[in-house]
């Protein structure tokens, strides 16, 4: 089966930088999507963070995982036929800030929907299908040291959702934090 998936529209900045929609616009055209009870999300949420620090951790290459998406915003379920992103279920989105030289793990595959930025080689997303419960997807977005400490890429970073700094406005869960 082959599945075609449209790219967010892109906004200008400013003369030289454009940035693509907010993922929130694009994920409009999803399918309809029968929402889970809060206790399923809460559950299914529970085991995908555990997975993902089982997986990932420990690593003294990362600084901090957090969790964003639709598990945190009780829009998690189970999508109308064809589904999205090739499936029938929502998926876990998490961020992990890495120091500069993290060697991304073989298990995933790269996500190639997956550009907040316009600059293609900061648009380290992967995926791994079927991640918790052999239903749900797991979305991972790597944010190198370099990058995240950059105030011009925070700013691009929290107008595409992805909450770069203690105080950003986007809705997120810490799953784990690098002891200073």
């Amino acid at each position: 089966m082959i599945s075609i998936q449209a790219t967010p529209p892109q906004r200008k900045i400013n003369e030289a930088m454009y940035i693509q929609e907010p993922m929130e616009d694009y994920l409009k055209k999803r399918p309809q999507k029968k929402v889970f009870q809060k206790e399923e999300i809460v559950r299914l949420r529970n085991k995908a963070i555990d997975k993902i620090k089982t997986r990932l951790l420990p690593d003294s290459k990362i600084i901090k995982i957090i969790l964003i998406g639709s598990s945190l915003k009780k829009s998690f379920g189970k999508y109308e036929s064809p589904g999205f992103r090739g499936s029938l279920f929502s998926d876990f989105d998490f961020i992990v800030f890495v120091e500069n030289d993290y060697k991304i793990p073989q298990w995933l595959d790269k996500e190639p929907d997956g550009k907040p930025f316009p600059d293609d080689t900061m648009n380290v997303a992967y995926r791994n299908k079927n991640f918790v419960e052999n239903k749900h997807d797991v979305e991972i977005f790597f944010m190198r040291k370099t990058n995240m400490q950059n105030p011009k890429i925070q700013r691009l970073g929290e107008l595409a959702g992805i909450p770069f700094t203690s105080n950003s406005k986007n809705n997120h869960l810490i799953v784990y934090s690098k002891k200073r």
